[in-house]
């Protein structure tokens, strides 16, 4: 297993630089992905793709797994963008943490199929269903717990 993570993190560090200097050029990320603010931001009729996968504990816990194999390794075990493999990446690696919550499913989707610069595109590794199951775990990285959930929704004094 190991050696598979090793393996993608050279490969990844041998692709990165003529993905980023491809998707660089002049007015490109103006308005093809990015925000006003420079933060990377799906297409809108992407970011509006409605989830065909209910987000349920079954899709949440297989993407939890797929995110440990496919993810953890550049945005961290703990989904806080620390990944060792992600340290030398530039942009960082995003605190998906922090974004759960944040953004629609459609934008997660695209991100995950598309990828940009040091990003993979999973498109051709993960199927439709496996990136919706991804997507549900990291929306559900925003939630608490189940059990903070029920029984207490009465109880506020």
């Amino acid at each position: 297993m190991e050696t598979k993570k090793i393996i993608a993190f050279i490969l990844m560090m041998t692709i990165s630089p003529f993905a980023l200097a491809a998707g660089e050029h002049a007015g490109h990320d103006s308005m093809m992905g990015m925000s006003m603010g420079g933060h990377w931001m799906a297409p809108a009729a992407e970011a509006a793709r409605a989830n065909p996968v209910k987000s349920s504990a079954d899709s949440i816990q297989q993407g939890g797994k797929l995110y440990q194999q496919y993810c953890a390794s550049c945005h961290g075990g703990n989904a806080d963008g620390q990944g060792m493999a992600g340290m030398m990446l530039n942009p960082k690696p995003a605190n998906l943490r922090v974004m759960a919550g944040q953004h629609p499913d459609g934008d997660f989707a695209y991100k995950i199929r598309e990828g940009r610069g040091p990003m993979p595109a999973w498109k051709g590794i993960l199927k439709d269903d496996q990136v919706w199951n991804l997507v549900n775990f990291i929306q559900a990285l925003n939630q608490p717990p189940a059990e903070t959930q029920q029984g207490h929704a009465g109880h506020m004094h």
